[in-house]
């Protein structure tokens, strides 16, 4: 069994190199696809083959290419297989598919979420109370560490060694996470100057660290 792919419409303009042959839409394809580095089954969206190389753009958004070592395809999926969650509720939106069976593939979807980071990013910075010459206490998460010096003579710099975040991470952005972290007037925050969230409690505000590293200060301040 095949379905019918859509067309594999672009807003990339009609350019391509002289020398390359235009690719060509394929029509059909198959019901279900995986590539080699997947964690799970997905569904295409449309396809396009250009000298001879077959490539599948998914419901998700990715693409996959036929051509790689490990590439698969089914028309039918065993019960309890993994299958992206986001592919099979656009294919069946837009009427490409029937919904999978119940008891069938297990629908998976992961979304970015407001999951602390492995790193802290308070890692290779100088955002810390000193507690001697090469020892501080992180202000972001409230860790205490090394300094070290890194990146060489070209890029050196001084400060924390790399460190998981402790259990006093400043709570997230809900738009930038922990990623646009600022020190301003004391107080590690998002740059967006909007209050922060934990993942377990979005209602939470965020109360900034001091420059002591071992106190909050209140919601003036968040």
């Amino acid at each position: 069994m095949t379905v019918v792919l859509e067309p594999p419409l672009t807003r990339s303009g009609t350019w391509s190199p002289p020398d390359m042959p235009l690719p060509v839409p394929l029509l059909t394809g198959p019901r279900f696809v995986r590539g080699p580095r997947s964690s799970r089954w997905h569904r295409p969206r449309s396809g396009t083959v250009c000298a001879e190389r077959v490539t599948y753009l998914l419901w998700c958004g990715q693409r996959s290419h036929r051509s790689e070592e490990g590439f698969a395809t089914a028309e039918e999926l065993p019960r309890g297989a993994a299958l992206c969650g986001t592919c099979d509720g656009r294919a069946v939106g837009a009427g490409q598919d029937t919904w999978s069976i119940e008891g069938g593939p297990e629908l998976l979807f992961t979304p970015n979420r407001l999951i602390p980071p492995a790193r802290c990013p308070g890692s290779r910075t100088e955002w810390c109370t000193l507690l001697a010459w090469n020892v501080g206490t992180c202000l972001i998460c409230g860790v205490t560490t090394p300094l070290r010096s890194s990146g060489g003579p070209y890029n050196s710099r001084w400060g924390m060694t790399n460190h998981p975040p402790g259990p006093a991470l400043v709570p997230g952005c809900p738009f930038h996470a922990w990623r646009e972290l600022e020190l301003k007037d004391g107080h590690v925050r998002c740059g967006c100057g909007r209050p922060g969230t934990t993942q377990n409690d979005p209602e939470q505000p965020c109360t900034p660290t001091d420059v002591s590293g071992s106190s909050r200060t209140g919601a003036d301040g968040g």
